[in-house]
């Protein structure tokens, strides 16, 4: 694969900890050739730690001075539109961290401009690219479950994460917290029920410690045609958690993202000996994926989900193939998401919450 330079726009949390680390195991095939960020010393602090020679403080500047195949975009959300489209009118691809943008509207303007000047964006939808939820959706797409019938998330972040940050971007998104973690339950939820119909939402405050932010315990229903999705979203603990079950007419399923298993349920009848069979299988399939996770990461041969979504992307680059997530589904993961916004804005005035005393 022919070597693609690349331009990082944002040098905070996610361009250190994930888009960097996937673009630099990419040797040969990427080259990161400058990041910009407006905040310069943090920006060149971040290009001296990966080895990266250019810096920029605006994006209009790393445009015209680097020949540039991809420009990543790592900043809020709020940001997205304005740079991606500024990028694409320049002739670069765009590889865009979720969401792509905060509105519908502005996800067609970055369609539209992508269409108009011929390049491709890709949405970084990362956490399709989980081995267990990759497995998952091969096997209920090939009929493992029976026929499709609901899904159920759980999802858990410390409230040390964004909660108790006073001045975390988050509390600044359409809906609070749940708007930066909101889009991954959204988009997993897409790729087995799509499209999705209405939302309900009810919401929670739950710390009051923290005025800042609206709410802290989210609960959502969405709901499709022939199935829905029931998701708890708390920002409350000190605990993270990423789980997903699954269920059709003839077993199901339960995936934990971060300890990358998979574990399949049957348990057709409620014998003494049905059960004990259940629950060694389930048991059994555990330890295996436990083994097989802690023997990849040992290995040093584990990649994670941005390894795999960003080098699928330059891929599909230098093949002139689909992105492994379109603008499309970046799109439609929004539009949900301000389905979302939208029932938690009213509650919020119904409630009062956010009034002053």
């Amino acid at each position: 694969m022919a070597q693609l330079s690349v331009g990082i726009v944002g040098a905070g949390f996610i361009a250190s900890l994930k888009h960097l680390p996937a673009l630099q195991a990419l040797r040969g095939k990427a080259r990161i050739a400058a990041i910009c960020d407006q905040n310069t010393a943090q920006a060149r602090k971040l290009a001296e730690k990966f080895g990266v020679r250019n810096v920029f403080q605006s994006v209009d500047e790393m445009l015209a001075k680097e020949k540039l195949d991809v420009v990543d975009i790592c900043t809020p959300p709020a940001t997205h539109s304005a740079v991606a489209i500024q990028a694409i009118e320049a002739g670069r691809n765009v590889l865009i961290e979720k969401p792509m943008a905060l509105h519908v509207g502005e996800c067609d303007a970055i369609i539209q401009a992508a269409q108009r000047c011929g390049v491709k964006v890709c949405v970084v939808h990362s956490d399709l690219f989980y081995p267990p939820f990759l497995k998952a959706r091969k096997l209920v797409a090939g009929g493992a479950l029976g026929d499709f019938m609901g899904m159920r998330v759980f999802l858990s972040t410390p409230a040390s994460y964004m909660t108790s940050r006073q001045d975390h971007w988050a509390h600044r998104l359409p809906g609070g917290v749940i708007g930066e973690t909101g889009p991954h339950i959204v988009y997993m939820t897409l790729a087995y029920i799509n499209p999705i119909k209405d939302v309900a939402v009810h919401a929670f405050k739950r710390l009051p410690q923290y005025p800042w932010s609206a709410f802290e315990d989210y609960r959502l229903e969405l709901i499709g045609e022939k199935a829905s999705c029931s998701v708890t979203a708390v920002y409350t603990s000190n605990q993270w958690s990423a789980l997903v079950d699954l269920w059709g007419t003839e077993g199901g399923m339960t995936l934990d993202l971060e300890a990358m298993s998979l574990v399949r349920h049957r348990r057709p009848a409620l014998s003494p000996a049905r059960i004990a069979t259940s629950q060694l299988s389930e048991s059994l399939q555990m330890v295996r994926d436990t083994v097989v996770a802690g023997t990849s990461v040992l290995s040093k041969r584990y990649a994670r989900t941005h390894d795999i979504l960003i080098a699928a992307f330059l891929e599909s680059i230098v093949r002139g193939t689909e992105p492994p997530v379109t603008a499309e589904e970046g799109r439609e993961a929004v539009r949900v998401m301000n389905l979302i916004a939208e029932r938690l804005a009213h509650q919020k005035l119904q409630s009062g919450v956010g009034r002053p005393a």
